[in-house]
């Protein structure tokens, strides 16, 4: 069954807020009981998250390596109202596959601004959608998008104060962390010209995988801070031998990192921003929070 971007909107749109599929005489298979359950999760854990109305059509325009494990898609929207904030992510919608799932942007909303299109980075799984990505995704194909998201959205207006901000990525969570740095970054450049712009605090970034490959935006990162000089960032490799350097160690994100980052900052005007997987965000959380950071501070966003 080939299922259309209009008859995946009409499913998710049933009173339960949850995509209901039809009923049928045949067998399930364990199979699609697993895949189906994992649509589901989806849908579970964002159903209560903001989400636009309707389905955007969108073009792929790019598709490169950002490592062995993970594509990065530039993609290119027709809607002129489509928008969206540092941190939020799309429901990605693929023609001829039933199942969907959500992406980050990686990019800035100024890149949309500029030339209409955004950034996503996709890890590879056996997940429909997500081996489409790897396996059958190119330039030319047609995809729908809906923004959706509102745990993690650094959206600052000219008369909010000066926050300080610190970001803190694990694996794919880089995803929405490097938005907000564009972001953060982009404000920053703009308030330098314009005295009525906002203009962000210090940013600390740390940044955790398990590989140095999987670093992926790292040169783009160091880049950002070596330019920028209220941004600073830090690299962390967790399962491959590496020499320790000013930028990057080689073990976990632990409390004395934190200490070392929140010396930096002002907790009275303080934003946390976390994503990445469940027990390292827990982990954070209880690191921060024992070291005088509210809870109130902590905004973050679960990957699994």
């Amino acid at each position: 069954m080939r299922m259309s971007f209009r008859t995946i909107s009409y499913l998710i749109r049933s009173p339960a807020g949850l995509l209901c599929p039809t009923s049928s005489s045949k067998p399930i298979s364990p199979v699609v009981k697993a895949l189906t359950r994992r649509m589901s999760d989806h849908l579970d854990r964002t159903a209560h998250n903001f989400r636009q109305t309707g389905i955007s059509d969108a073009t792929i325009v790019a598709v490169k390596d950002g490592s062995s494990t993970v594509k990065l898609l530039t993609v290119q929207v027709s809607n002129p109202d489509f928008r969206f904030k540092a941190g939020q992510w799309v429901d990605f919608f693929i023609p001829g596959v039933e199942l969907f799932t959500g992406f980050s942007m990686t990019s800035a909303p100024s890149k949309l601004q500029q030339d209409v299109t955004f950034d996503l980075a996709v890890k590879k799984s056996d997940y429909p959608p997500t081996m489409w990505v790897h396996t059958e995704c190119k330039a030319g194909a047609k995809v729908g998008v809906r923004v959706g998201g509102d745990q993690i959205i650094y959206d600052p207006s000219p008369s909010d104060p000066s926050w300080d901000l610190l970001l803190i990525a694990g694996g794919i969570g880089i995803n929405p962390m490097y938005s907000i740095l564009q972001h953060a970054r982009d404000l920053y450049l703009r308030s330098l010209s314009d005295p009525t712009a906002y203009r962000p605090g210090r940013v600390e970034f740390l940044y955790s995988a398990s590989t140095s490959e999987e670093l992926i935006f790292k040169e783009s990162i160091q880049e950002i801070a070596n330019d920028t000089e209220n941004i600073s960032c830090h690299f962390h490799v967790t399962r491959e031998a590496v020499i320790p350097t000013s930028h990057t160690s080689d073990h976990r994100i632990n409390g004395a990192d934190l200490a070392t980052s929140l010396q930096r900052l002002d907790k009275d005007r303080l934003r946390c921003f976390l994503c990445g997987p469940p027990p390292m965000i827990a982990d954070m959380e209880s690191l921060l929070e024992s070291q005088g950071v509210r809870p109130d501070q902590l905004h973050t966003e679960k990957w699994w």
